[in-house]
C-alpha cells in the first residue's frame, strides 16, 4: 500500500516545459492530458505529483523522439535557476556545504527523492536516488538530476572538469555532452552517482551566487511553510491543492495523483475517517479562509482561486460551512485585528 503520495515542487517541471515548448510541443495539450495543473506553472514553489510528472515526461520524449530530453534539459539548466533549492545550495561557502544543503534540504524540494555522501580515503561520492517508486522505466529524471549534480560540482571545478566514473539508477546512458562520452559506467550500482577528489570538499563557491542573511532566512522560510507530507491523506491534500484553480478536483484527478484505483482510494481516506467529498471540501475550506484572512483579493477572484466558476456557488458554499457569508467573515477578522 502506498504510505504517501511522492511531491515535487513546480520548478522541477518548468525547465521541462520551458524546453518543449521551444520545440514546438504542444505542451499544454500533454499536460492535461496527464492531469497536471496549467496554472501551477506560475507557481514554481506549489507541490505536485513526483508520478504525474514523470509520466509527462516519458511521453513528452517519446512523442518528439528525443531519448536524452533529460540530459539535454539538465544542461539549459544551471542549479540556481531550479527555484529555491537552487539558490539556497548555489549561496555555500564551499562544495561540502552546498550538498551537505542538498541532503538536508532536498526533501523539502522532491519528497521522494534522497541525496547522500560517502567519502573515502581520496575520493567523495555524490549519491541521489529516487524512492517509494511505483516503477521507474523513465530515465529522464535521473539523467536531468546527474547533470544538475554535475553542474553543482563544476561552480568549484570548473565548466569543463569531467569525473572518472558515475552510476545511474537507469541504464539509458547516451550522453549529449562530449566530455561525459568517456566517462566509466559502473552499471553494477543502481543509483545515480558522481566520483570526484576528495579535496573538492573545500572548494569555496564562487561569491555571485551569495545571498544576504535576510534573503537567505526568506528563502528557507518559502520551503518550511510547505513541507512535503510523508502521510498519505496530506500529501494527498497538498497535490490537490495545486489543482485548485482548475475546477473541481474530481475523484479521477484523486486517482491518478494517488496512482490506484478510485475504490482502493476510497478505502485508504476511510481509515482516516473521511470521504473524497469531504477531504475536498476541507481543501477549499482552509484555502478559503486563508485568502479572507491573508489576502486582498475579492470575493469572485477567491472563488476562482478554489475552482468556482460562479461566486454565487463560493458564498453559499462558505455559508453552509460557517453560517455567515465570506464577506461577513472577512470583516469580523477585521475587526477582531483591530481590536
Amino acid at each position: 500500500m502506498t504510505n504517501y503520495v511522492p511531491l515535487l515542487r513546480v520548478s522541477a517541471l518548468i525547465p521541462f516545459v520551458d524546453f518543449l515548448e521551444e520545440l514546438g510541443t504542444p505542451t499544454e495539450k500533454l499536460l492535461r492530458q496527464y492531469k497536471l495543473p496549467i496554472f501551477a506553472l506560475d507557481e514554481p514553489n506549489l507541490l505536485i505529483s513526483r508520478d504525474q510528472v514523470f509520466d509527462f515526461l516519458k511521453k513528452a520524449s517519446y512523442q518528439e523522439g528525443i531519448e536524452n530530453l533529460g540530459f539535454l534539459v539538465g544542461e539549459k539548466t544551471p542549479v540556481e535557476s531550479l527555484g529555491i533549492l537552487g539558490k539556497l545550495a548555489c549561496q555555500s561557502l564551499t562544495l561540502y556545504d552546498a550538498i551537505f544543503k542538498a541532503i538536508h534540504l532536498g526533501h523539502l524540494f522532491n519528497s521522494g527523492e534522497h541525496f547522500w555522501l560517502l567519502e573515502d580515503k581520496e575520493t567523495a561520492y555524490f549519491c541521489q536516488e529516487y524512492t517509494n517508486l511505483r516503477h521507474f522505466d523513465s530515465h529522464h529524471p535521473s539523467h536531468f538530476s546527474l547533470i544538475l549534480m554535475l553542474d553543482l560540482i563544476r561552480k568549484v571545478a570548473g565548466k569543463t572538469w569531467c569525473p572518472q566514473q558515475i552510476t545511474l539508477q537507469t541504464p539509458f546512458s547516451n550522453f549529449t555532452d562530449n566530455d561525459l562520452q568517456e566517462v566509466l559506467i559502473n552499471k553494477d550500482v543502481t543509483i545515480t552517482s558522481i566520483a570526484f577528489p576528495r579535496s573538492f570538499l573545500a572548494l569555496p563557491f564562487p561569491k555571485e551566487f551569495n545571498l544576504c542573511e535576510d534573503q537567505k532566512h526568506q528563502e528557507y522560510e518559502k520551503l518550511h511553510q510547505s513541507i512535503p507530507s510523508s502521510q498519505f491523506t496530506h500529501s494527498l491534500t497538498q497535490a490537490i491543492k495545486s489543482h485548485l484553480k482548475e475546477g473541481y478536483p474530481s475523484i479521477n484527478l484523486a486517482s491518478e495523483i494517488a496512482k490506484m484505483p478510485i475504490r482502493s482510494l476510497q478505502r485508504r481516506l476511510a481509515k482516516d475517517g473521511l470521504t473524497y467529498s469531504q477531504l475536498v471540501t476541507r481543501i477549499r475550506y482552509e484555502k478559503a479562509v486563508y485568502l479572507l484572512q491573508n489576502s486582498p483579493l475579492k470575493m469572485i477572484e477567491i472563488a476562482y482561486e478554489l475552482g468556482y466558476e460562479d461566486p454565487a456557488h463560493f458564498s453559499r458554499a462558505f455559508k453552509r460551512w460557517t453560517g455567515i457569508s465570506p464577506h461577513h467573515f472577512r470583516c469580523d477578522q477585521l475587526n477582531k485585528n483591530i481590536g
